[in-house]
């Protein structure tokens, strides 16, 4: 009976020491996951090993010691006005629209987001200089949140009321640069994006805002019909200088037709004048017979007249007017 009972307590000692052993491995084991970079902490000399774990997987962190989660990919930090229908996302901020003045002292609401990850390099530093929060988590939201505040109302000051609606766009750059100098420096975190939405004006800001729009609309299409005017006048004005320097054209060419034809009419009279005249030397020589005949000049004239006479118009009737006595 002795021996029955100190095998049984040896049995339990030993079903002990086997539950204890797979306790302690379990608990001596954690995951890291592939959207996490974990920091080890030590329970037993409560201290934080600076070499971050950034590879997925299972890994020993011994008994009583865990690991300090953050996210290794993009998050998202929100100055919006959301309605009840948002479904938040685990790791995103989400905070009302900031209230600012611009340089001319108007209070105008803004609304923006920001994209942001933390640098790898510099979680131990991150962890070391805000710790966590009552659920162990880093708490590097808050004071995210309220640096980005801070940057965004005192730099906001350096900006008319004008500019929040005519150069957004450089507002934004201003505003991505100076959260990007101030998240990096003070809490290690870079700023991926940045997206300023239109600024909320007070009403009659904005009424006026609205009625500067439409005049400028206003004087947009009044230049435009300007130019299209312009335009149009322009065009009728080449029309007709090229109507005007077709017609030149057209004279010139017909001055220069009539100059050519008249050169040809006065080379081809100036040639029949000479090969008349040469015919004409031609028969006085046949009739004065080289000078042998004395009447030779008599004889040309004569075959000159009846030549004028083969050439005169028979049909032709001469009309002899005799002129009336002068007045008295």
């Amino acid at each position: 009976m002795a021996n029955e009972k100190v095998f049984i307590v040896g049995a339990g000692g030993c079903c002990c020491f086997v539950i204890a052993i797979i306790i302690v491995l379990a608990t001596s084991f954690k995951t890291v996951d592939q959207s996490e970079w974990c920091l080890k902490y030590y329970w037993w000399s409560e201290s934080v090993d600076p070499e971050p774990l950034v590879e997925p997987g299972i890994v020993m962190v011994g008994l009583g010691n865990y690991l300090i989660s953050f996210p290794n990919t993009n998050k998202y930090c929100y100055f919006r006005q959301f309605d009840a229908s948002l479904t938040p996302n685990e790791g995103d901020s989400y905070n009302r629209p900031l209230n600012v003045r611009t340089s001319d002292g108007l209070a105008i609401k803004l609304e923006l987001e920001f994209v942001y990850r933390l640098q790898q390099q510099n979680l131990f530093k991150l962890y070391e200089l805000l710790g966590d929060d009552a659920s162990g988590k880093p708490a590097y939201t808050s004071s995210m949140v309220h640096v980005a505040m801070g940057v965004i109302d005192t730099w906001a000051t350096n900006f008319s009321a004008k500019d929040f609606y005519t150069d957004r766009g450089n507002v934004a750059t201003v505003f991505k640069l100076k959260l990007t100098e101030e998240l990096g420096k003070l809490l290690h975190i870079d700023v991926m994006s940045f997206q300023l939405q239109p600024a909320h004006f007070p009403d009659a800001f904005a009424n006026a805002i609205i009625e500067t729009q439409e005049k400028k609309q206003d004087i947009e299409v009044a230049r435009q019909e300007r130019t299209t005017k312009k335009i149009q006048k322009e065009s009728e004005l080449k029309n007709e200088q090229s109507l005007a320097k077709k017609v030149q054209l057209r004279a010139e060419a017909e001055a220069e037709k009539i100059r050519l034809d008249a050169e040809a009419q006065a080379a081809q009279y100036l040639y029949r004048q000479g090969v008349v005249a040469q015919g004409y030397a031609k028969a006085l020589q046949h009739f004065s017979q080289n000078g042998v005949q004395a009447n030779g000049m008599t004889n040309f004239l004569a075959y000159m007249q009846l030549e004028a006479l083969k050439a005169h118009n028979s049909t032709g009737k001469l009309v002899r007017l005799t002129p009336l006595p002068a007045s008295q």
